[in-house]
């Protein structure tokens, strides 16, 4: 998954290609292959990425499609990206340019020689020289079922049709008993507080099951579904070349989600010291945590309503995020507070306690550091409740 700063050559390389590549016609010779790039440092790169490249040294032409261009600089484009409606293009690169940025980034590149008779390529190519064309090159973007490593599986499934089969046995290295969400793991474990973004707003949609074929929304396990595919009864995958070899990186982050969060739990406790030994209550401070609590409730309920993301509706963090705390926590602040709100904390208390108790059977997975913030909420909730029976 690549982003291109320089977009605006792209489109000037893509229209010289696509002058040109009327003119070329494949030779027997012609070898086409998956490139399958390594995770980079940027969160943008922290999946990897897939082109395919084209080659023929007799028509001195070696090119790699690239289904995962973007530009940031496009009309609004962080209004797209927040309501799921990001577009992407194919751009094309001379190899020498392609192989520059991860030398540059110092990440690995695997090549994969793909067996394909001489039409099986002027098949494949004429296919991604029509997805290049201006008019066709865009296409909406979804991170999980349409991206830059799904489309170039769509290219040969749709060329090869059923002869490409798929024997996706457990010698393959792909994942077993995996969500999609679980997949995102495998690539963000280093990562904590992206980890615990996506944790915080992706929904049920994502804890479906990750079959071999799902799989490669990544770019590792499309190389690994070609890797064990069958192209007219024969391997798919002729050859496996190691372009380039580095080490992933390492990520460091010492301030980890969980610090902040039991930071604030023990902030909580203290606050429930204090306001024992003074026999006095601090009503602010839940004001502020159910406010905020609420507003992110609010906030999943815009995700859900108002955006086309796949991965987002059905938000379970909205069962301790509730949206209704953003209402409760202004009756707070009033002197005469009405008789239904320690009723709501109540109910709000035993709800904390059944989503800790039940933490194991969630059918959507919580973030470990959620868990300092969901006893932070019961403790409060249970503290509202016992004040106001008091007053």
């Amino acid at each position: 998954m690549v982003l291109s700063k320089k977009i605006a050559l792209s489109i000037i390389l893509l229209c010289s290609f696509i002058f040109r590549a009327e003119a070329i016609e494949l030779s027997d010779s012609a070898k086409i292959s998956l490139l399958t790039c390594a995770p980079g440092q940027e969160l943008y790169s922290a999946f990897g990425h897939n082109g395919i490249r084209v080659i023929d040294y007799k028509e001195n032409f070696d090119v790699v499609f690239n289904y995962g261009t973007f530009d940031d600089q496009q009309p609004g484009f962080y209004v797209n990206f927040v309501k799921g409606r990001m577009i992407y293009s194919i751009t094309y690169d001379n190899y020498p340019d392609f192989m520059a940025e991860y030398i540059e980034e110092k990440r690995s590149v695997v090549e994969q020689d793909l067996r394909l008779t001489s039409e099986d390529k002027k098949k494949v190519f004429a296919f991604l020289y029509d997805n290049a064309l201006p008019k066709n090159r865009n296409y909406p973007y979804d991170f999980f079922w349409d991206n830059c490593a799904t489309r170039p599986r769509d290219v040969f499934e749709k060329v090869l049709g059923s002869r490409l089969e798929y024997k996706t046995d457990s010698s393959c290295g792909f994942a077993q008993h995996k969500t999609m969400h679980d997949m995102l793991r495998l690539y963000v474990h280093d990562r904590p507080w992206v980890d615990f973004g996506f944790d915080l707003i992706l929904g049920l949609p994502c804890e479906v099951p990750a079959t071999p074929r799902n799989q490669t929304f990544l770019p590792d396990y499309l190389a690994k579904l070609f890797g064990c595919a069958i192209a007219d009864g024969q391997p798919f995958v002729t050859k496996t070349t190691q372009l380039l070899d580095y080490k992933l990186p390492v990520i460091e982050v010492p301030f980890q989600p969980m610090y902040l969060t039991m930071f604030l739990l023990f902030l909580g406790f203290f606050i429930i010291y204090m306001e024992r030994r003074r026999n006095t209550y601090y009503y602010k401070f839940d004001f502020y945590l159910f406010l905020f609590a609420g507003l992110f409730g609010i906030f999943f309920i815009c995700l859900w309503a108002f955006t086309t993301h796949y991965s987002l509706p059905e938000n379970m963090n909205m069962f301790w995020l509730i949206p209704t705390h953003f209402v409760a926590a202004w009756f707070l602040l009033k002197k005469e507070k009405p008789g239904w709100l320690k009723y709501y904390f109540l109910a709000t208390y035993i709800l904390m306690m059944v989503l800790l108790l039940g933490w194991k059977y969630n059918p959507q997975p919580y973030n470990s550091a959620f868990a300092p913030l969901i006893i932070l909420l019961a403790a409060r909730s249970i503290t509202i409740f016992t004040h106001q029976q008091k007053s």
